[in-house]
């Protein structure tokens, strides 16, 4: 309706100012009304203007219109109540375009949030880039895994990896791929599952990112208990008999002999040792192989651990105190350095102190053949997280081998004479149920450093 009057308006002015002309024309060239000419040619004039101002206010109002939703500004709203009567159905359609871009756009935006933070929850690292290899998104996950603040681009991660943003850039639709990095001076092992589409008439790489080095660890542990369960049941099932049948050996012998000291024979004396030595091999190897089943039961039973907030300045005076006197036996110098903050961490004192106290130890024992024999243990907040505490226990010794370094985790492996080989497994399934972590750095030649992480509070 508000078209129509529009259009009968238009049609109005052209018939009215085409009877002005004609009118012009007439008196013009009729009479000599040189006056009335000259106002029927203003009119003429105005009229002229009047429709050219109405053409462009519409071209205006529509350039306005188009302009403003070309830049997303749906902030623009047209005046209906003060508009001409032909112009508010145009002025009502226009807001109420503008009215439904600004709800579709906040419903994007609304969106992008809760998909922005869908991303962020997820617990794995998420990496999205295109084909140059610009970065998209990227989620906090992935820039802690990786240690990066802020990524652009993926070739920025050669710094981290050379190998890693080959694999990125090489990994197809739905492929996947294991990666080994070292992020400040923790070995990472990631696995990578890519997934390929199209967006916008580009092609876009949305990456996957999980560290799977804890959970290879854990699965190692429990393969570990599972064997020595078995181990243990069968090493026990062997040395019950064995005992056994010792002390019924040693009964009858003893028997034997008072029988024979009862009617006045005595036996032959080589005889006897030789039952006797026997038994006391018996004894030994049965006393052996008990000890042997029961460090396998230390790895299976190693008690929870009692987390409460310890200061680390406390522990590592203990640890000093204890350690002292062996060390200076030892003739090896032990330097503690304390952080300067007051810090405390979430842990059982007891077996932190235990972990400390047997890597000092190895410490001291490798370091023993050197000439000045030092062991230090460095405490610090992590720069990066300061929620993180390393505890760096480093030797001056000779290193440990490359073919070695792999398996001193390994329980019952061991490179001493009159080593276990379990106090590195305890020490690491300690740190474990810390929820921290414990890593090697070593060469032939030295030094070796063993470094511990664990959770940080503020001191109160």
């Amino acid at each position: 309706m508000g078209y129509n009057g529009f259009r009968l308006k238009l049609l109005l002015r052209l018939a009215l100012l085409f009877a002005v002309i004609l009118i012009l024309l007439f008196v013009a060239y009729r009479t000599d009304w040189y006056v009335v000419v000259a106002c029927l040619f203003l009119l003429l004039v105005f009229q002229v203007y009047e429709l050219l101002h109405t053409i462009e206010r519409t071209n205006r109002d529509l350039s306005s219109f188009l302009e403003a939703i070309r830049h997303s500004d749906f902030t623009q709203r047209f005046a209906i109540s003060k508009a001409n009567a032909s112009y508010r159905e145009l002025y009502t359609s226009f807001n109420a375009i503008t009215e439904a871009f600004e709800r579709i756009k906040t419903e994007k935006q609304a969106h992008h949030l809760y998909l922005q933070a869908i991303v962020e929850h997820v617990g794995i690292g998420l990496l999205s880039f295109d084909e140059r290899g610009e970065v998209n998104l990227v989620n906090q996950v992935a820039k802690e895994l990786l240690h990066v603040p802020h990524l652009r681009t993926i070739r920025a991660l050669e710094r981290v990896s050379e190998e890693l943003v080959r694999v990125l850039q090489q990994l197809g639709n739905n492929e996947k791929a294991l990666v080994t990095i070292q992020a400040r001076e923790e070995q990472l092992l990631l696995n990578l599952h890519a997934t390929t589409l199209l967006s916008q008439g580009k092609e876009l790489k949305i990456v996957s990112l999980q560290n799977i080095q804890p959970e290879l660890e854990e699965q190692e542990l429990q393969t570990w208990q599972k064997v020595i369960r078995v181990l243990t049941h069968e090493i026990m099932n062997s040395v019950t008999p064995v005992i056994s049948l010792t002390a019924t050996v040693s009964g009858l012998l003893e028997q034997e002999v008072m029988a024979r000291q009862a009617v006045g024979e005595l036996p032959d004396e080589e005889t006897l040792q030789d039952m006797q030595a026997g038994l006391r091999i018996i004894e030994k190897r049965s006393t052996g192989m008990l000890h042997f089943v029961k460090n396998y039961r230390r790895l299976m039973r190693l008690p929870a651990s009692e987390l409460r907030p310890v200061k680390v300045n406390e522990l590592l005076r203990n640890v000093r105190t204890l350690l002292l006197a062996e060390m200076e036996a030892q003739e090896v110098e032990l330097k503690i350095y304390l952080p300067e903050e007051q810090v405390e961490i979430l842990a059982d004192a007891e077996q932190v102190e235990q972990v400390l106290i047997n890597l000092i130890k190895n410490g001291m024992e490798a370091c023993s053949g050197t000439s000045t024999p030092c062991v230090e243990v460095l405490a610090y907040l992590d720069e990066v997280d300061g929620n993180r505490l390393r505890i760096d226990i480093v030797d001056n010794g000779i290193g440990i081998a490359a073919d070695v370094l792999d398996k001193i985790f390994i329980p019952f492996y061991t490179t001493k004479k009159q080593g276990s080989g379990i106090g590195l497994s305890l020490s690491k399934q300690i740190m474990r149920q810390h929820g921290g972590s414990i890593r090697v750095h070593s060469q032939p030649g030295g030094p070796t450093t063993f470094s511990l992480q664990l959770k940080a509070i503020a001191a109160s």
